[in-house]
């Protein structure tokens, strides 16, 4: 495989521009809320210097780092005014909620990842598209480009429905179904509207009734737009996030005990969909994955052990936040940040350093 320029595919500000009020911080203003050491004795003081180097250089000053050990806040650190309320943009981070309202709809039984576009948007197959699979779409080996040429995903004039009626008309598949990697936003944006169809719902409903709502993610939606972005599009805090991580490290169960994904679901959202495919984009350098299989639904397979077994996955995002869940140690965190122009370049380093600190931190 072909290592690429790690760039991830940034969807339209636009999308979300119209109705997001984002919060203001002063990058000068001291850190705060810093923990260093968890009451279970870990040390967190190399991941303090790690972060007091590079947020003023790499992040523009503004930065939350929030990480997590069995559920419970272990460390926490903020720069530039950001705490863990802070609400921002979070680019490809959003593919991981994405993916959990797409489970939601498999464990109720209105879908299944088999199941192929044309059965329910007919438009696909007159266009002779209708035979990818819906965790092709999820998975970006669709076929279809990361981004149409007309910018459908990322049309705020547009609807969901409108949106992939013209990627279905106008945006050729590049390669066969299943053939080929190459991340992006369109395919999941026609993975969304197939979620709108078997629900009776909008995207914005789907994700409050099973994802935001019983896990009391107050501060996270899609925006206003009737073409929401599915893989880019979302606005969160590390705070609210930090609940989805816990409830994918928990099995599918949030912290007051509800269920928001059965185990099943959890399983079919890590397992690896890419290797039998050619890698045309990745943002994520290949160097440091470790298989051919390093992709799954919504989410990249970045660590894996014998058998291909998954230890870590994560979710970064173009403007700098990096998620990540780590089941050998059952640790959870999130380097949360807004940077609109060329933010995971700027941070991707600083947040893998951080990861590999925590793994020298905790023990398996």
């Amino acid at each position: 495989m072909k290592t690429a320029v790690p760039l991830f595919i940034i969807t339209s500000l636009a999308v979300l521009g119209i109705s997001c009020k984002k919060n203001t911080v002063n990058p000068g203003s001291p850190a705060t809320s810093t923990t260093s050491t968890t009451p279970q004795g870990y040390d967190f003081s190399a991941v303090d210097k790690v972060l007091n180097d590079s947020v003023p250089v790499k992040f523009n000053g503004v930065c939350y780092a929030l990480i997590d050990i069995n559920g419970k806040t272990a460390y926490s650190k903020g720069f530039g005014g950001y705490t863990g309320d802070t609400r921002e943009l979070i680019a490809s981070c959003s593919k991981w909620l994405s993916a959990g309202v797409l489970m939601s709809l498999v464990d109720a039984g209105k879908l299944k990842l088999s199941d192929t576009v044309g059965k329910y948007l007919p438009v696909f197959t007159k266009y002779h598209k209708g035979n990818i699979t819906i965790a092709q779409l999820f998975s970006h080996t669709s076929g279809l480009p990361g981004q149409s040429s007309k910018n459908y995903e990322g049309n705020p004039f547009l609807t969901l429905e409108q949106a992939t009626d013209s990627i279905a008309k106008n945006v050729p598949l590049l390669a066969a179904p299943g053939s080929q990697f190459y991340y992006g936003g369109v395919s999941m944006q026609v993975a969304g509207r197939i979620c709108e169809v078997v629900s009776g719902e909008s995207w914005a409903t789907l994700f409050q009734q099973k994802i935001a709502g019983p896990l009391g993610m107050t501060n996270t939606d899609y925006g206003l737009t009737q073409n929401p972005g599915i893989a880019g599009g979302a606005r969160s805090t590390a705070n609210d996030y930090i609940k989805y991580l816990n409830m994918i490290m928990n099995e599918g169960v949030a912290a007051d005990g509800t269920r928001i994904l059965s185990q099943n679901a959890i399983a079919t959202m890590e397992q690896g969909q890419t290797a039998n495919a050619r890698v045309a984009y990745t943002p994520y350098p290949l160097a440091l994955l470790q298989n051919n299989d390093f992709y799954a639904i919504g989410n990249w397979r970045d660590v894996t052990g014998n058998n291909d077994i998954l230890i870590e996955d994560s979710s970064p995002g173009a403007f700098g936040s990096h998620p990540w869940v780590d089941r050998s140690r059952k640790v959870t965190g999130i380097i949360f940040t807004y940077l609109p122009v060329q933010g995971y370049l700027a941070t991707i380093w600083t947040c893998l350093d951080v990861r590999n600190l925590v793994r020298t931190i905790v023990p398996q």
